[in-house]
């Protein structure tokens, strides 16, 4: 009750920077923070979501089996991990360098997989 930010008067064409989402929105949210461009950042997301779609054509029993994609994998999860933590951060010097190292990991690692997939899919 006795916060001081209750008795602002608000501002609408500002967002206070302290707010963050949701924390099952925080890995979208460090995409669109890891990119300056607002299209750019929402293109890669939708491009997300169609590699994530395309990974259902894929036998994963097959895939699984070998140690290359079960490394990637970890890597996959790693990377999703840090990049929810580093959602939640605020916009400052180290965490927005993680955060477009962490954005750039990420990609590599879905093409990758998606390439060892498409690789599997056709030769088993």
């Amino acid at each position: 009750m006795g916060d001081p930010e209750i008795f602002l008067e608000a501002d609408f064409l500002t967002s206070p920077v302290h707010i963050i989402p949701e924390w099952y929105f925080l890995f979208a949210y460090a995409i669109l923070r890891a990119i300056p461009n607002k299209f750019l950042g929402v293109i890669f997301l939708v491009i997300r979501i169609i590699i994530f779609f395309s990974f259902l054509i894929f036998d994963n029993i097959i895939s699984i089996l070998f140690n290359l994609n079960k490394v990637l994998v970890f890597g996959f999860f790693f990377v999703s991990i840090m990049l929810r933590w580093l959602g939640q951060c605020l916009v400052e010097d180290p965490y927005t360098i993680l955060r477009f190292n962490f954005f750039i990991l990420y990609y590599g690692l879905v093409i990758n997989i998606f390439f060892i997939n498409i690789i599997l899919f056709i030769f088993f």
